[in-house]
């Protein structure tokens, strides 16, 4: 277990309001504690930075939410100074090199959001299904309610009602 999970949790449900689902080591040491963390549906790069007293503090970080990603978007690259440069977009981070090479950062965060992907798509349970279809038959029925013709043939009547006091007014 990371030395420093307790606070990484602490500041995971602080921030982002929910417990990590995974942390992964990406440098660590020093007062530099750089990780790669997991939560329900994104994942996240963290830079922080330990103060004298061993409390952490956010230096960076990089959020990837599940809707934004498209898979192949993270890049990690070695950079000229001796840094990694983790981009997704047009946002970046950059990390230490010492420990690890960036394609497996990289690697280990698509893995990461791909199976939170599949997760989305698995098949679910019985009553996961039955109350999906209850959800679809209802809005079916809102929507042939509202497509229904008895309300435009009743929209018809009272228009033509209208121009027949409209056409009597305009006779006398």
């Amino acid at each position: 277990m990371h030395p420093h999970s307790m606070a990484i949790e602490v500041w995971c449900e602080e921030t982002w309001g929910e417990r990590p689902v995974r942390i992964s080591d990406w440098a660590n040491h020093d007062d530099i504690v750089q990780v790669l963390i997991r939560l329900s549906s994104s994942v996240l790069i963290a830079d922080f930075l330990m103060d004298v007293d061993g409390k952490l503090n956010i230096q960076q970080h990089l959020h990837i939410p599940l809707e934004t990603w498209n898979p192949g978007s993270i890049q990690g690259l070695r950079t000229s100074e001796g840094k990694t440069r983790f981009q997704h977009r047009r946002r970046s981070i950059y990390l230490s090199s010492e420990l690890r090479v960036a394609e497996w950062g990289a690697a280990l965060l698509e893995e990461w959001l791909m199976s939170m992907r599949s997760a989305v798509n698995r098949p679910k349970d019985r009553t996961q299904r039955l109350n999906e279809m209850k959800r679809m038959k209802l809005s079916v029925e809102r929507n042939l309610e509202s497509a229904s013709l008895v309300k435009v043939s009743e929209e018809h009547e009272r228009l033509d009602d209208r121009l027949d006091q409209i056409n009597r007014r305009l006779a006398n």
